[in-house]
């Protein structure tokens, strides 16, 4: 019965420092990043009026994305890269 108890307190300490520190860890870029930073590194190298059209869609992406609008902004995204040549 004392080794029970033991045990069963010793794997409960694990999962508890275990979520402690899970929850300490760096975020991973969104969704919305990966599409924004695809987009300008195109985007940042032309010159031609499909690169000032793609950045600024990226605008709105970023817009969209905080105002929690992701599908929008996925579709945007996706034509943006279209435009761009930008295979997914």
């Amino acid at each position: 019965m004392t080794r029970l108890t033991i045990a069963v307190l010793a794997l409960g300490s694990v999962v508890w420092l275990s979520a402690g520190a899970i929850a300490q860890q760096a975020p991973m870029a969104s969704d919305c990043d990966k599409w924004i930073d695809r987009i300008n590194a195109e985007a940042g190298v032309r010159v031609d009026e499909t690169g000032w059209k793609a950045r600024q869609s990226v605008d709105d992406i970023a817009r969209m994305c905080k105002e929690g609008h992701v599908a929008e902004a996925q579709k945007l995204a996706t034509d943006t890269m279209d435009m761009l040549g930008i295979k997914l």
